[in-house]
């Protein structure tokens, strides 16, 4: 049926569900969604009841807790108001009173406040003069407001909230010891008030007769504030130990309105929070709407299932508040351990009934996977694959043998096709032959282009080492006539001296090939040196080179670690430096000097530093001001054989084979030029060497990095 107008076309069927989803898969959700769905909803209403059912044991738990404490607070003031009551009423107080013609006197009162364990006691009289008190006061008269509430109440004990005049006039020792700081808390409302001055005082209020006549009151007092005792006596009852979790703490908190004024709650670690107040939220429920609070609350610096109930005044007015309660965090802990493996069980449910879905559904179309499967197969290669029988009567056994059927039609064209590809394989295998013996030509070629690189880099040796013996051998010569001609003449030992040092270039030269070609047999024993210590040895081994090129040195010594290096051979190092720096400054240079307001000057510094790998290493600068390095020597003076001296002078070894000498403990050397390059006209070069404070084999470097280069290798092939 067509769609009338102004209405949408009917969508094709399997809309809702992606086009690429198999039936399978269409089914298995299909049968899944109830489970998926349903079994999420009743769990989080069964955790929902759960959870209001735990809330519920905490509340009561803690409204329990408060009942308890409320009663103990109240067994402390009637236990202070019987014992005041049994005193008032005994023989003994009569006897006494007998005795002294109806009065008493401070120390009498301060017997029985020591007893009672007040903090003061006073008798007033009917017309509101204290007569007698302890702490001792002389008498005065009571305001009348004070009187009347004297008056106005009955025999018994009560909770009152005294002013610091009041306080004052009872005792000024009483009046300090209820002064508290207030110390600012979070969740707090702002208070402008520094100090609380006021006093927290559980009051007793006894009449006292002699013989029928009535002397007065006795009223004895009990200051709350800084009464760390009460609060620890309420506490040890409720929270005895074993009635919490373990990990949770009992707390017991006297407040004076918002104010702290005695508490078991600790803040930083094992100081009481005196004088710290309360959230607000509790404050407006609880002092602001005379509320009982029975609920989670922040106590100081943490989370508490917690109780607060007002304090009241024999009037009615909330003057404080009276809180216990308990550390939520284990029990909340409990609780997220329930969660976890209430939702471990659920999920477990969840993947349980997906699994006999999915293995109730694959059964159903198992003639649809050995048919996936059989083409596979035929995918790759194997054409004999067949479904076969598969022992139902369905409609998915009638598909799988019209497949069947279709393969066998399949088979026969390829075996036509077969001829056709025997020749074409044919003609592919020649082609593939020729391109092997190409390339096994081209394998040869580069091998001998190799063989022909490494032997004119032998022969390129071989003469630079025989056009370095010429030189030396000559001069040996020249100067053996001069001795021979000059035997007697006192400069002939100044001739036998140069002998020896050309004798001795000779071996040098050898020497440093020798050691550039195989580093490893000429390797010398590491110790920790002090490179200050052998740059000055050094020096004594340049000192004449220096003093003929009229250079003076300068020296910045910073460096105190010590390296991993072999002494000689930094000092050989250093020695090849210091030369080509004295002969850098032969000649005049008359610009560069003036420019730098100084003679020829050769620079020594050294420092500590760190590598990029973080590891310690020092640092050596040597610098000169001479004639600087063009750019294109500077790349050129590391290569083995080149120099820029005149002949005999110089063979090409020296920087090379110090470089190799600092590569191999895992340092470098390089070079700079010219040292100022803003500076016209330009000049100086300076020479940089670091070394390692541990050494590192040059053999263990080129082992990581070989390892580097092959792990590099092998990710640029997985990812082609």
């Amino acid at each position: 049926m067509e769609p009338r107008i102004g209405q949408r076309p009917f969508p094709p069927r399997g809309h809702f569900w992606p086009s690429h989803w198999t039936v399978k898969t269409k089914l298995v959700v299909t049968a899944c969604i109830p489970l998926l769905v349903l079994v999420p909803i009743v769990a989080m209403l069964v955790w929902s009841a759960g959870q209001a059912a735990y809330t519920k044991i905490l509340i009561s738990k803690v409204r329990s807790d408060l009942v308890l404490a409320q009663q103990e607070f109240t067994d402390v003031q009637e236990s202070k108001s019987l014992a005041l009551k049994s005193w008032s009423e005994s023989a003994y107080l009569r006897n006494l009173l007998n005795q002294r013609g109806g009065k008493l006197n401070n120390k009498d009162l301060q017997a029985q406040a020591e007893r009672l364990g007040f903090a003061y006691l006073r008798l007033i009289s009917p017309t509101g003069m204290v007569v007698n008190s302890f702490p001792p006061r002389l008498p005065y008269m009571l305001d009348s407001e004070v009187q009347k509430s004297v008056k106005f109440r009955e025999s018994g004990s009560y909770t009152v909230l005294l002013s610091n005049k009041e306080l004052m006039d009872i005792s000024p020792d009483l009046a300090s010891r209820a002064v508290q700081a207030i110390i600012p808390t979070s969740n707090a409302s702002p208070s402008p008030k520094s100090t609380e001055n006021r006093g927290l005082v559980v009051q007793v209020l006894q009449p006292v007769f002699n013989n029928g006549n009535m002397l007065g009151y006795l009223e004895g007092g009990l200051l709350l504030n800084g009464n760390l005792g009460l609060v620890d006596e309420i506490n040890n009852l409720i929270y005895s130990p074993n009635t919490l979790l373990e990990g949770s703490i009992g707390t017991t908190t006297i407040f004076l309105e918002d104010v702290r004024v005695a508490t078991t709650v600790r803040r930083d670690g094992e100081l009481r929070a005196l004088g710290t107040r309360v959230s607000d939220v509790v404050r407006q429920s609880v002092l602001g709407r005379g509320e009982v609070w029975l609920e989670r609350a922040f106590v100081v610096n943490d989370w508490y299932v917690a109780a607060y109930a007002p304090l009241l005044s024999p009037e009615g007015a909330r003057i404080g508040m009276f809180y216990v309660g308990f550390l939520e965090a284990p029990y909340a802990n409990i609780k997220t351990q329930l969660l976890i493996l209430f939702l471990l069980a659920v999920g477990a449910a969840m993947v349980l009934g997906a699994m006999m879905v999915v293995r109730l559904t694959s059964g159903i179309f198992y003639p649809l996977r050995r048919m996936n499967y059989i083409m596979s197969l035929q995918e790759r290669g194997d054409t004999a694959a067949r479904v076969g029988d598969l022992r139902r009567e369905d409609e998915f056994a009638d598909l799988a043998n019209h497949f069947d059927a279709l393969l066998d039609q399949l088979d026969a064209r390829r075996s036509e096709l077969l001829g056709l590809n025997e020749q074409l394989d044919e003609r592919v295998r020649q082609r593939t032959a020729d391109l092997q013996a190409a390339n096994q030509k081209l394998h040869q070629a580069v091998e001998q282009l190799l063989a022909s690189e490494k032997l004119a880099a032998l022969g390129q040796l071989t003469a630079g080492i025989a056009h370095e013996f010429n030189n030396p051998l000559a001069i040996m010569m020249g100067h053996l006539d001069l001795i021979r001609i000059t035997l007697n003449d006192p400069e002939s030992l100044k001739t036998v001296r140069l002998l020896d040092e050309q004798v001795h270039r000779m071996r040098n030269i050898v020497q440093k090939l020798l050691q550039f070609c195989r580093p490893d047999e000429y390797a010398s024993y590491t110790e920790e040196i002090n490179v200050n210590e052998i740059i000055q040895d050094s020096i004594l081994f340049v000192r004449n080179e220096i003093d003929m090129a009229r250079a003076q040195l300068k020296f910045d010594f910073s460096a105190q670690q010590t390296v991993q290096f072999s002494k000689t051979e930094l000092q050989q190092v250093m020695v090849n430096l210091l030369i080509n720096a004295t002969h850098a400054l032969e000649g005049q240079f008359d610009a560069q000097f003036a420019a730098l307001n100084e003679g020829p000057t050769i620079s020594i510094k050294t420092a500590d530093v760190r590598l990029s790998d973080g590891q310690p290493a020092v640092q050596i600068l040597v610098q000169n001001n001479g004639e600087a390095i063009p750019s294109d020597r500077l790349q050129l003076i590391f290569k083995m054989f080149y120099t820029s001296k005149q002949a005999g002078r110089g063979t090409g070894l020296g920087l090379p084979v110090s470089r190799m000498l600092v590569q191999r403990y895992g340092g470098d050397l390089w070079a700079t030029s010219p040292v100022l390059p803003e500076v016209e006209p330009q000049f100086g070069a300076c020479f940089e060497i670091v070394l390692r404070c541990k050494a590192r084999p040059s053999a263990d470097i080129l082992k990581e990095t070989g390892q580097q280069l092959l792990l590099i290798e092998k990710q640029l092939s997985e990812g082609n």
